[in-house]
């Protein structure tokens, strides 16, 4: 059996909330084989910016979605650990072909990060989510990734995490209609024990996010089929009792 390989994304263009629309809209962008609906001016675009979509992909590429901690004292915070977590949510994504699944989601992520002293932290947490919409309440599908980093990084570093969720051979319905959400939270630590030298930050530069579709069983779609003459003939029935 072929299948058509879609490269969708969930990651970032830059964070200023001078570049969201002024009027808020549900966006619906559509690439050969998916489309994407998303709010696009939900809380967590001015973190991740809007998102781009090329051919299948849709990707954010953030520029000020950080942590950073000075001294003991957090950008976003105010304390001496600051978190930066934001949520974006893609409401609909869902196949162009109502014929083929979704049957795998892949997030990835990368940025980099630096700490400058030995008592200095950052942290990075990915959650990925996904649920069926085809008309049957079933619970979400959901990975998560980490990246810790403890003491003096020697200078900037890169970090990478990678998310992963199977629709098709998770849900029971079909998985040609999905919600997906993406949760990102970024924190960095200093403790102020030595004032004046103390740094440590973490940013995310790139979410992207590979959608793999491939045509429905036919036996799927008979039993579809079968259900829906099902009701057809219980109505049928009904209207001529009711007569």
């Amino acid at each position: 059996m072929r299948g058509i390989r879609v490269f969708g994304g969930l990651a970032a263009v830059a964070a200023s909330s001078l570049a969201l629309p002024v009027n808020a809209a549900m966006v619906t962008q559509c690439g050969p084989n998916v489309c994407y609906q998303y709010d696009n001016a939900q809380a967590a675009a001015s973190w991740f910016g809007l998102p781009t979509l090329l051919g299948d992909a849709m990707y954010f590429t953030p520029t000020t979605f950080e942590a950073r901690s000075a001294d003991g004292v957090g950008i976003h915070s105010g304390t001496n650990t600051d978190v930066a977590d934001a949520t974006w949510v893609f409401s609909r994504v869902y196949s162009v072909n109502s014929s083929y699944e979704i049957i795998s989601i892949l997030a990835y992520e990368e940025g980099d990060y630096e700490i400058n002293y030995a008592g200095g932290e950052t942290h990075g947490d990915l959650y990925l989510r996904a649920r069926g919409l085809n008309n049957l309440l079933e619970a979400s599908l959901i990975d998560t990734d980490a990246v810790d980093f403890y003491g003096s990084s020697g200078g900037v570093q890169l970090w990478s995490m990678t998310a992963g969720l199977t629709p098709a051979a998770s849900l029971t319905q079909l998985a040609t209609n999905l919600t997906v959400t993406i949760q990102n939270t970024l924190t960095a630590f200093t403790a102020n024990t030595t004032p004046g030298s103390e740094l440590a930050w973490i940013e995310k530069k790139l979410v992207l996010d590979v959608t793999t579709v491939v045509p429905v069983p036919a036996a799927a779609w008979l039993m579809a089929s079968g259900l829906g003459l099902l009701g057809f003939a219980r109505r049928r029935q009904a209207a001529s009792l009711a007569a």
